[in-house]
């Protein structure tokens, strides 16, 4: 680290030095400059605190610190107004950078230079990569001062940001700072808070002596009691002539002071309004007083007010008549139609349905980028209509705040809605309120919630098909349970109609569901909706044991999401397609769908989806024997750990894993804890144990097999629940040889090959059982079969294990085995001629990022270019990581 890196980032004690040019401040800057740490790659704080506490000063100091380390630097401030995208604008500039995807660059040049409706999850795209592709050595350094003052649609755009840099998946460090204590819900969910403390009595008395005005004396005293260590407190008051109860009113004794026509100017720019052009009847005469009295300062055409308890104390002074009046002649100078609505929306007093419906049709107008937009005018319209409406106006806000991935303004807007009206008088509003509350909890990882949700709406008494359908994914997740038998209740009778299929396929499986499940035909070209019903039927494929069937319905889906063209109801479908491709053996093809997603801005809310695919990614690596990889997915965080589902599949790899390295105790605790999770799929994992259990020389498991046996007794088992029964049933036959003729033909059976590593693993079984039995040849035969398999899925434990039992050679090393799932991506891709642009493009990282990364990856490697790369990754045959041409 160089000198001034030492300087900024180390050696700072707390409490006891200064910030750079502050008064105190060292442990709140200690916090701070630890962002430009150069081991720090990515990383955000939120600074808060109480009006006038100094955060915008540490902003600033951190700002001209980011730009002195080499950081590239992004610096923007929110100032209430709230023309689309004036933030953006301000971080940005009016030109989107070159480089972009056409799409993406589409959408944001038509944010910067009109702020008109464009394609919004393209242009969340678009953003990511252009505030990522300005990073060079250091990661870029994005600092939005007053960032609770940000216009509607470019806080969206900064949520999407922070989600993705919580994820540590942008080369980006973030300063975000609140101009009051009330700090965006949202943003505070994502990054964690800063609070800025008063100042220490020394330090105020230090920052007193600074102030030519600074009084002395007993007045002095009076004024360090009553600004309680806040610096702008001390500041103005050290300015004044006397000391008042709080520094809001300060500067409302300067506005109190104001000529009439210089309130009235004040009172139009408060409102919203602060372009002098739109500011009718304000001479330039009227805005001096306010100046002289260092309340605004106006620079290109443009008022801004020194502090938001300068505009507090404006409209204060004004009164609501007035604030309200303001509103009407803004709406009235108003050229933009939505503005004049806005406008009107603010100056109305009392419900206005007229003006409710103008506001509902404007924001049904608005699609794209403008669903932010559209959002905000249904807030207004909710204000306005009559109470009996209001639930069903915050709730179409919710649906359109959910379509675009909002998932947490969807919630909040839901939980407003759902005090507002009667669910027992209006019982279609509680169907469609319940299934999008369900559906937000779930996406953001709160399946218990969800099912408790459901469970209390749906019986066999009202079993409304929207919250059946809605249920799926929670009872495929959790299992057995309340919902599962709330469900299963209401469901006896249940039309097969495409929204059910899934919820059907999950509580009571049969030939009928199977049937209609393989009938549904693909999806339709261009048609959104039957996309959706083409993806719900595909994830009732996976649960019917189809796979294949379920890759080709929900591939469409799950294109769209990984190309950033789809959110909403489509964010399910890459977890549903992970499973079929996994558990299909097809897992090059499942990392190719599922590594987007870690860090495409369009999932970005979407928790459930985040840990699903570190889960599913988790379950291949500990396939191909890359145990710390796989922990290093799982310990992104713990909330998979209450997913039954998840905590299933997590143990029967893990266990899989140590039978794979001859840990057989550690085999049997992770299979056991998969055979005891209340889930249909627990039968999975069962002839693993049974193989666990008696390769450790422990009595076999048979009551468990039992168990299993007797919970399905009278149930239709799709196929490969059906084998795995058997298969287990078949390892406690007995003698080796009674073992090996149950088993044959289960791991002959054309079924099994549908699931290979599976069946694999259990030909490894039927083997050792042949040996035992003296029939070497077909125990030969059945290992070489069970390589082959091991070697073309990867899984490398399994094949050295094989090959020593073979004794046929020391087995290769798995030559990406000490890759993240991303970085093995970038390799696949760079592999198969790709450039660093295109790379990006499909994994939602910039160009220099996969510059970076394969940096350090090709001397890991042993690999100078991509072409050796291809040489390495060609199968067998292959170069050696360390070749050398020449």
């Amino acid at each position: 680290m160089d000198a001034s890196a030492h300087q900024l980032v180390g050696g700072l004690l707390d409490g006891v030095r200064d910030a750079p040019g502050l008064i105190g401040r060292g442990s709140v800057w200690a916090t701070l400059t630890g962002l430009l740490d150069p081991a720090v790659p990515t990383g955000a704080l939120l600074l808060t605190g109480p009006a006038g506490i100094g955060k915008t000063s540490l902003v600033e100091r951190f700002t001209a610190g980011a730009a002195e380390l080499g950081h590239p630097v992004l610096h923007a401030t929110g100032d209430g107004q709230d023309r689309p995208y004036a933030l953006l604008r301000a971080l940005l500039g009016s030109t989107a950078p070159d480089g972009l995807p056409e799409a993406q660059s589409r959408a944001l040049r038509s944010a910067l230079t009109h702020g008109e409706p464009a394609d919004l999850l393209a242009l969340r795209l678009s953003v990511c990569s252009a505030v990522g592709a300005l990073a060079g050595d250091r990661p870029v350094a994005l600092i939005v001062d007053d960032v609770d003052r940000a216009d509607a649609a470019s806080f969206d755009l900064l949520l999407t940001l922070a989600s993705v840099l919580s994820w540590g998946q942008l080369p980006v460090v973030a300063l975000f700072a609140c101009r009051t204590e009330r700090v965006p819900v949202e943003l505070a969910e994502l990054i964690a808070p800063v609070v800025v403390p008063p100042l220490t009595e020394l330090e105020s008395q230090r920052l007193l002596d600074l102030l030519p005005t600074a009084p002395a004396g007993s007045a002095r005293l009076e004024v360090l009691r009553r600004a309680a260590g806040n610096p702008l407190a001390l500041h103005e008051y050290a300015a004044g002539s006397d000391t008042p109860a709080g520094v809001s009113e300060v500067f409302a004794r300067r506005v109190r002071g104001l000529p009439a026509g210089t309130l009235r100017a004040l009172t139009l720019a408060a409102a919203g309004e602060r372009d002098l052009a739109a500011l009718p009847g304000t001479p330039l005469r009227d805005w001096q007083p306010a100046e002289d009295a260092g309340l605004i300062r106006i620079t290109d055409a443009t008022v801004h007010f020194r502090h938001p308890l300068v505009e507090y104390a404006v409209l204060r002074t004004a009164g609501p008549q007035a604030a309200r009046a303001a509103h009407r002649t803004l709406a009235g100078a108003a050229t933009d139609p939505l503005r004049r609505l806005r406008h009107r929306a603010a100056a109305a007093d009392s419900p206005d349905p007229e003006l409710a419906g103008a506001l509902v049709d404007a924001a049904r107008q608005l699609d794209g980028a403008g669903v932010v937009t559209a959002v905000t005018l249904l807030e207004h319209a909710h204000d306005l209509v009559t109470p009996d409406r209001r639930s069903e106006v915050l709730l179409e806000a919710a649906e359109r705040a959910a379509a675009v991935g909002r998932v947490r303004w969807a919630g909040e807007l839901l939980d407003r809605a759902a005090a507002g009206y009667d669910r027992a008088a209006e019982p279609a509003l509680d169907i469609r309120m319940t299934a999008l509350s369900a559906w937000t909890r779930t996406m953001r990882g709160w399946v218990h919630e969800a099912a408790e949700l459901l469970a209390g709406r749906i019986s066999p008494r009202s079993s409304a098909n929207h919250l059946v359908g809605t249920a799926g994914l929670p009872v495929f997740l959790l299992g057995d349970g309340p919902l599962h038998a709330a469900v299963r209740a209401a469901t006896a009778a249940t039309p097969l109609l495409p929204i059910n299929l899934f919820s059907l396929a999950a509580v009571r499986p049969d030939e009928r569901v199977r049937e209609a499940v393989l009938a549904q035909p693909g999806a339709t070209p261009g048609d959104p909706q039957d996309l959706v019903r083409a993806a719900g039927a595909g994830a009732a494929a996976v649960l019917i044991d189809e796979p294949e069937h379920a890759t080709t319905l929900l591939a469409p889906a799950v294109q769209a999401v990984s190309e950033g063209r789809a959110a909403g109801v489509f964010l399910t479908a890459p977890g549903a397609a992970g499973w079929a491709l996994v558990d299909a053996g097809r897992w090059v093809e499942a990392e190719r769908w599922m590594v987007p997603l870690l860090s495409s801005p369009v999932a970005a809310e979407a928790t459930l989806v985040r840990f699903g695919t570190d889960v599913q990614l988790a379950v291949v690596a500990y396939g191909r024997g890359r145990e710390g990889a796989a922990r290093e997915l799982l310990a992104r965080t713990d909330r998979w750990t209450g997913v039954p589902l998840f905590v299933l599949r997590t143990a029967w790899a893990r266990g899989v894993a140590a039978l794979a390295r001859g840990d057989h105790e550690q085999a049997r605790h992770d299979l056991a804890t998969a055979v005891a999770v209340p889930h249909d799929a627990r039968v999975l994992a069962l002839p693993d144990l049974v193989a666990a259990e008696l390769a450790a020389g422990r009595p076999a498991p048979v009551a468990a097999v039992a168990e299993l046996r007797s919970w399905y007794d009278g149930r239709w088992l799709p196929a490969r629940r059906r084998l795995r029964l058997a298969a287990a049933e078949a390892l406690l036959a007995g003698d080796p040889a009674g073992v090996a003729d149950a088993l044959g033909p289960l791991v002959a059976a054309p079924q099994a090959r549908r699931w290979p590593f599976e069946r694999a693993v259990l030909a490894v079984e039927l083997a050792a059982r042949q040996r035992r039995a003296q029939q070497p040849r077909p125990a030969r035969d059945t290992l070489l079969d069970a390589l082959d398999t091991f070697e073309r899925l990867g899984a490398a434990a399994w094949a050295a294990r094989v090959k020593a039992e073979l004794r046929i050679g020391t087995p290769e090393a798995d030559p990406l085995g000490g890759l993240s799932a991303q970085q093995e991506q970038i390799v696949r891709l760079a592999a198969a001629g790709l450039s660093n642009r295109e790379i990006g493009e499909r994994l939602f990282l910039s160009p220099r990022t996969i510059g970076s990364h394969l940096y350090r990856i090709f001397p890991q490697l042993g690999v100078r270019n991509r072409t050796q790369l291809g040489e390495l990754l060609a199968g067998p045959g292959r170069k050696p990581p360390g070749h050398r041409d020449g």
